[in-house]
């Protein structure tokens, strides 16, 4: 059924969390959530796990034919990173789960951050007054992974809100593989007019374009499940935050649908992979700016030269 998921628990150290997200998200996974083993509670996978402390991360895959072959898929992924090889990482099959059983595991420790000076997010189940200027967004997790409080989330959206606080904001942006729609809603709260968020999952562009009529941004945002090389307009400003060697992949698709002048953000690249990224773009015409930093993720900003 398409509401029903199947969820493959691992145990694995803190330091560990992100190596095994990426290696799942490659393999399909919609979505993660860590368990503290010791507090038997759920936190969003960010800088607060403990790097030496036991986790229990819970993958949430579309429920697939031949279970016991993607475990071993998994497996044999994990063993392929250096840092993971020599691991002691437990995986098993749990059983069948709702969407909506998915989602209350995310309210035990998901409340209202800041990006920036201006932007709030904070989930429907909190209530939050805005101060002053600031523009608030209401995001629940739901089957996409994308509250805003991951690393390459956050590093994409403080870039967005830099840009967009320029003299000459980019008026429009294309984010590609848009999961809940956090950064085309992010950008159109900070005053981006016309929004293209593209994703080909169709749970995905159902989630995203939730989120999207529950914060009024529907004027702003079209969410699209076009393949990139379907698309047909240019943007100004062009968001990925996906895997490095999908943002390898694209980069002539993301050139040809960027405007002279306009902006490229990369981010869901770990640092040890950030060159091997710079080097595939090192032949388009794209000036980039110094890197930002968190965790063990990057974002890359580059500027097309006219």
């Amino acid at each position: 059924m398409e509401n029903e998921w199947i969820v493959i628990e691992i145990q694995v150290k803190g330091e560990y969390v992100d190596f095994i997200s990426t290696v799942l998200s490659e393999h399909g996974c919609s979505g993660t959530v860590v368990e503290d083993v010791s507090l038997d509670t759920f936190v969003v996978p960010d800088n607060d796990l403990d790097p030496v402390a036991i986790y229990v991360l819970k993958a949430y895959f579309q429920v697939v034919s031949d279970p016991k072959k993607l475990l071993s898929d998994l497996v044999s992924a994990f063993h392929d990173i250096p840092a993971l090889k020599n691991q002691d990482i437990e995986i098993k099959l749990g059983g069948p789960v709702r969407m909506e059983d998915w989602s209350e595991d995310w309210k035990q420790n998901f409340s209202a951050f800041h990006i920036g000076d201006k932007l709030v997010i904070h989930p429907s189940w909190e209530d939050y007054v805005p101060a002053g200027d600031e523009v608030v967004l209401e995001i629940d997790p739901g089957m996409a992974f994308g509250t805003g409080t991951h690393a390459t989330t956050k590093l994409c959206l403080e870039k967005i809100a830099e840009l967009l606080s320029c003299p000459d904001p980019p008026p429009t942006m294309l984010d590609v593989g848009t999961g809940s729609g956090i950064l085309a809603l992010g950008a159109a709260a900070l005053g981006c007019s016309q929004i293209v968020a593209n994703d080909i999952d169709p749970v995905a562009c159902a989630v995203a374009l939730e989120n999207i009529k529950k914060n009024n941004y529907s004027q702003k945002i079209e969410v699209s499940e076009l393949s990139l090389e379907e698309l047909s307009s240019q943007f100004d400003l062009i968001v990925a935050n996906i895997l490095a060697e999908e943002n390898i992949r694209l980069k002539l698709s993301f050139l040809d649908h960027l405007r002279p002048g306009g902006w490229l953000i990369l981010s869901g690249i770990l640092t040890e992979k950030e060159e091997l990224v710079r080097k595939a773009y090192a032949e388009l015409p794209l000036q980039f700016t110094p890197s930002a930093y968190q965790d063990e993720w990057v974002c890359l900003a580059g500027q097309r030269m006219i």
